[in-house]
């Protein structure tokens, strides 16, 4: 949760305890009652929209690849010694640094010292 979002969530919130305090004060219980119920189910009500909202935010996925060794590969094989992530798994923050020397040799082969999202 962002800090605005924080932030107005903690003044709605003090808000509607303050109201339904003063509704409890000012008319009788049986009316404060009914108001307390209208409260709670439009509270409910906004809750589950913004967890429905907010649920479907994803953070990145984060990756980071450092020295890694040497990578040769003969005959259409395959060799990775860095990270390989398949399918749509979202956002990526990914870095790579110092990776070590590939070599691929061969149709079909392939090679990596790094960070490969297919």
């Amino acid at each position: 949760m962002r800090g605005w979002q924080r932030t107005a969530l903690i003044v709605g919130s003090c808000a509607l305890i303050v109201a339904m305090v003063v509704v409890w004060v000012v008319v009788d219980l049986g009316t404060a009652d009914g108001v307390a119920s209208v409260v709670g189910a439009s509270v409910g009500v906004v809750g589950i929209v913004y967890a429905l909202i907010a649920g479907a935010e994803q953070r990145p996925s984060s990756f980071r690849v450092t020295r890694t060794g040497k990578n040769t590969v003969r005959g259409g094989g395959t060799s990775n010694t860095g990270i390989t992530r398949t399918g749509s798994g979202g956002p990526v923050q990914a870095s790579a640094t110092d990776t070590g020397d590939v070599e691929a040799d061969g149709d079909g082969s392939g090679a990596n010292s790094g960070i490969q999202l297919n």
